[in-house]
């Protein structure tokens, strides 16, 4: 029997970068977690707003099913005066990293939480960067800026309360290199299972994949002069595999529809303007560092922060002559649909299923955040050299933003002025490290600490504009209502329901 080689210091010397990937994030966050006491570190905790106030009896209810009672997983009285509880499953609680919260007591679940946040911020750096090895794009010591850069970008952070959400972004990578696999006739099984596995995990942001990897196919077609026969071979490989994965997770979505159908269906559409929502340029200020809050929560625009070095390449990727013109105009026409489909309200709730989102507004921008690191990982490397014209280009660019954006500040409450001469000069010192004529042994290491010091000082400046409940008022709550339930019948031939009249 082969031995395994649990000793992190003999791994294979070509995963270092993969590990440092997965761990970085997780470290970053449990010392936030840390720095802001939340338990198991202190008397606060990470509930906050729907987390707070509804998430963690779904997660109560989720421990009590699989633990005790699995027929609720189905059916539940303690819904109304009874109802089916599947729908609600398959949007809130089918994520696998909920069977980390099993071993926690109620009283415990924020230290639970609290684990699976940071192991999904981990995920998501490792998910990212395994992708880019996988394409052959990107390697070694690189990967782990395109780690940071993906875990912490402006829509994981601000969702971060929405755990349901985040395991989409972790799996949008490995999805998209699975279909690249698929198309390039290698094993089409990757793309399959995590195709079906975001629709078994939650239906809703599935839909949203399933729309992204259409457009995202139309550049695909755009890398090489295919001709129609070969464009037909690719187009239909990717019909046969999404229409597989929707067969295999069929078992999910097709009665969580039929309850939709019968229930939020019913107002679809209603209250569509032929509009704007909001300033176009305006957009420009989630290109900054922190540019997230309460009021942002309820009706802001979308969260694409992504960091000055993302920005900066995507710059090269669209002016770099060597990069086939039809895949430049290509990427550049589903750069404009994304950002269109962010403030037009017609696309917007297409994007959503054709409902407006009750809060946290523009759900989907998390494609757009990954089409941007992937196109900047397709063509970044330490060894990449801007002409004269493309760096005048992007500070032009850049004069252009900060007037707009400064003379807007008394508008945007989400933005300071700190906010926007810090996010200048991070893009002024990561463009200037790209025109240095040398570049030792140092430069690459340096270029993680400024990457990572910026999507951390945004992270930071994000998750420090919310108040969190604390560890004491929440387990008061669960003992006072431990000490109530203790006094009800236990038997079985007791048939009763109980409802909670109090706060």
């Amino acid at each position: 029997m082969k031995k395994i080689n649990l000793n992190p210091l003999r791994w294979r010397v070509n995963t270092y970068a993969l590990w440092v990937s997965f761990l970085l994030p997780g470290l970053i966050m449990l010392a936030y977690f840390a720095y802001r006491k939340m338990a198991p570190f202190g008397t606060s905790s990470i509930l906050t707003v729907d987390l707070g106030q509804q998430y963690i009896d779904f997660f109560a209810g989720y421990r009590d099913a699989v633990l005790h009672s699995p027929t609720s997983i189905f059916y539940s009285f303690a819904k109304g005066l009874g109802g089916e509880t599947y729908g609600d499953w398959a949007y809130y609680l089918l994520s696998p990293f909920n069977l980390l919260l099993l071993p926690f007591s109620n009283a415990k679940l924020p230290v639970g939480i609290l684990l699976v946040t940071v192991l999904k911020y981990s995920f998501a750096g490792w998910s990212m960067a395994y992708a880019l090895r996988s394409m052959r794009w990107q390697s070694g010591w690189q990967l782990p800026i395109f780690s940071v850069s993906y875990a912490f970008m402006g829509w994981f952070v601000a969702n971060e309360l929405n755990l349901l959400w985040l395991d989409a972004a972790i799996l949008l990578p490995l999805i998209v290199m699975g279909l690249e696999r698929y198309l390039d006739n290698q094993s089409h099984w990757r793309y399959i299972w995590g195709l079906t596995a975001i629709f078994i995990i939650n239906y809703y942001m599935a839909y949203m994949i399933g729309i992204f990897l259409v457009v995202y196919l139309l550049w695909r077609l755009s890398w090489q002069p295919y001709s129609l026969r070969q464009r037909g071979i690719i187009f239909g490989r990717f019909v046969f595999g999404s229409v597989i994965s929707l067969g295999l997770a069929t078992f999910v979505w097709l009665p969580t529809a039929a309850s939709l159908v019968n229930s939020k269906g019913q107002h679809m559409l209603s209250g569509l303007k032929n509009e704007f929502e909001y300033k176009p340029l305006d957009l420009l200020a989630k290109l900054f560092n922190g540019t997230y809050n309460f009021d942002q929560m309820q009706t802001g625009t979308a969260n694409i922060f992504v960091g000055s070095l993302i920005l900066i390449v995507v710059w090269f990727f669209f002016t770099y002559r060597d990069i086939r013109w039809q895949t430049r105009v290509v990427a550049l026409l589903v750069t404009a649909f994304l950002i269109v489909s962010m403030m037009y309200a017609p696309l917007d709730v297409a994007w959503h299923g054709f409902q407006f989102p009750v809060w946290y507004p523009y759900r989907f921008s998390f494609v757009f955040s990954f089409w941007l690191i992937w196109l900047a990982g397709s063509v970044w490397s330490p060894k990449l050299t801007f002409s004269w014209p493309q760096i005048i280009g992007i500070l032009i660019i850049l004069i252009a933003v900060v007037a707009y954006l400064y003379q807007r500040l008394p508008k945007l409450n989400y933005l300071s002025s700190t906010q926007l001469w810090v996010g200048v000069s991070f893009f002024l010192v990561i463009l200037a490290f790209h025109l240095l004529p040398w570049r030792g042994w140092w430069w690459l290491p340096a270029m993680l600490i400024l990457v990572a010091g910026e999507m951390v000082f945004s992270t930071v400046g994000t998750l420090n504009n919310f108040s969190y409940l604390t560890q004491t008022e929440y387990q008061n709550l669960i003992t006072s209502l431990e000490s109530v339930t203790k006094t009800l019948p236990s038997k079985q031939k007791h048939f009763y329901r109980v409802a909670q009249s109090f706060q």
